[in-house]
C-alpha cells in the first residue's frame, strides 16, 4: 500500500473504535491527506469498511482516478447530480440513522444543512476527530513540504519589511510579499496577508487596509503561503522608521519570550503549558494584564489545524508528541499609545525541545 492507501486503513481503524459509519470529506486538506490528489471542489466518501468513493466534475473522473489510484471515482455535471451521488452513498452503504464525519469548519453551513434535512436521524461529528490524530505528526515528506513553505514565508516576511516606507499603504505591503511569495513558488494562502501598522497593529485578528504607514509606526506582519499542500505561519513586527525605547523594549521582551518557549517545548508537554509559559513570562516582565492568550496552534496541511485551544478548550490537554508542527506566538502583545507585537514561527517538537521551521529576520 502506498501512503494514502495506509493512511485510509488506518482512518478506518479509528471510525471502527468510535462507530462511524462514513466519512464525507469536503475540504481540499482532507481529501489531499486521504488521496494524494491536490483538486478543489473533490468529495472522499470513506466508508468504515470497504473501498472508497470519489466524486468530482465529469471532466475530471479520469484525473482524478489516475492522481489518487482509486477505482470508483463518479462524475457530475449539476449540482443535483452531485448531491444524487451522496444520496445514492448513503443508501448504498445504509448509513442513513449512523454516526458520520463531515469536513463542518470547511463546508458550507447550507450544505450541512441540506444534507442533514434530507437525513435527519444521521448523527455528525466532525471528520477532525478521526482525521487529526493521524495528522498531528508529520512524515519526513510532510515535514519537507513544511520546509519550503517557511522559506517562501521567509522570502514573504523579508519582501514586506523592505516595502515599508511612510506613505505606503497596508495593501501595497501586502502586494509586495504576496508577489515574492506566488514567485517562490506559493500555491495559494491559507489566509490573507496581515499588514497591520499603527493603531491596527493592536488587532488580534489583523488584514489589510487603505491606512498609509507613518513614520513611528509598529507594523506586524504575518503571512501564511502554501507550498506543495502545506502551510507556513510567520509573523514580525518592525517599526517604521526610528524606533522609541519603549517600542524596542516590546518588540525585544516579545522575541526573548518566544525564543525561549520554542527552545523547551517538548514531548510530554500538554498544549495548554505553552499558554502557561507565555502568561507566566509577560507577567513577570509586566505585561500580564494586557498579554492576550493564545500563543499556539497547529500547522500543516492548514494555517491553522488542531491542536487549536483558542476554539476547543479540551485541547489544552493534549500532549504534544515528536513531529508536531505547531505556530508559536500566535497572539498580539498590545500596549495602549505604543502599539502591537506580534512574533510567530511555524516549529518543529523534536525530541530535544522545539525547531523554527520559518527564519525570516528583522
Amino acid at each position: 500500500m502506498n501512503r494514502f492507501e495506509i493512511r485510509r486503513k488506518k482512518a478506518q481503524e479509528l471510525m471502527v473504535q468510535q462507530k462511524v459509519a462514513a466519512l464525507q470529506v469536503t475540504s481540499r486538506e482532507n481529501y489531499f491527506y486521504l488521496t494524494g490528489d491536490a483538486r478543489n471542489v473533490a468529495r472522499l466518501f470513506l466508508p468504515q469498511e470497504g473501498e472508497p468513493t470519489i466524486i468530482v466534475f465529469d471532466e475530471e473522473v479520469e484525473a482524478a482516478a489516475k492522481a489518487s489510484g482509486i477505482n470508483d471515482v463518479r462524475g457530475w455535471r449539476t449540482p443535483a447530480q452531485l448531491m444524487q451521488n451522496f444520496f445514492q452513498l448513503v443508501k448504498q452503504h445504509n448509513i442513513a440513522e449512523k454516526k458520520v464525519g463531515f469536513c463542518t469548519h470547511s463546508n458550507p453551513g447550507f450544505l450541512v444543512y441540506k444534507f442533514l434535512k434530507s437525513n435527519p436521524k444521521m448523527k455528525v461529528i466532525e471528520n477532525e476527530e478521526i482525521l487529526m490524530p493521524l495528522r498531528y505528526a508529520k512524515d519526513s515528506e510532510e515535514i519537507e513540504a513544511m520546509k519550503k513553505a517557511a522559506e517562501v514565508a521567509g522570502k514573504g516576511v523579508t519582501a514586506a519589511i523592505a516595502a515599508v516606507k511612510p506613505g505606503v499603504t497596508e495593501i501595497e505591503v501586502a502586494a509586495e510579499a504576496e508577489y515574492v511569495m506566488r514567485r517562490a513558488g506559493a500555491m495559494r494562502y491559507g489566509s490573507s496577508t496581515f499588514v497591520d501598522s499603527g493603531p491596527h497593529s493592536i488587532y488580534l485578528h489583523g488584514g489589510t487596509s487603505r491606512r498609509k504607514i507613518e513614520n513611528g509606526d509598529l507594523v506586524v506582519i504575518d503571512v501564511h503561503p502554501v507550498v506543495d499542500m502545506y502551510s507556513s505561519d510567520c509573523a514580525r513586527t518592525i517599526v517604521c522608521g526610528q524606533a522609541s525605547q519603549k517600542q524596542n523594549e516590546l518588540i525585544q521582551t516579545y522575541k526573548d519570550v518566544q525564543k525561549s518557549i520554542i527552545a523547551n517545548v517538548k514531548p510530554g508537554w500538554m498544549v495548554g503549558q505553552v499558554t502557561k509559559a507565555f502568561t507566566e513570562a509577560f507577567t513577570a516582565k509586566g505585561y500580564g494584564d494586557v498579554w492576550i492568550p493564545g500563543p499556539v496552534h497547529g500547522v500543516g496541511l492548514e494555517f491553522e489545524e488542531w491542536p487549536h485551544p483558542s476554539h476547543y478548550f479540551s485541547h489544552v490537554q493534549l500532549e504534544v508528541k515528536e513531529n508536531w508542527t505547531l505556530a508559536v506566538g500566535h497572539s498580539i502583545l498590545p500596549v495602549k499609545g505604543v502599539g502591537g507585537v506580534k512574533i510567530e514561527d511555524t516549529i518543529q517538537i523534536t525530541a530535544d525541545g522545539g525547531k523554527s521551521l520559518t527564519h525570516a529576520s528583522t
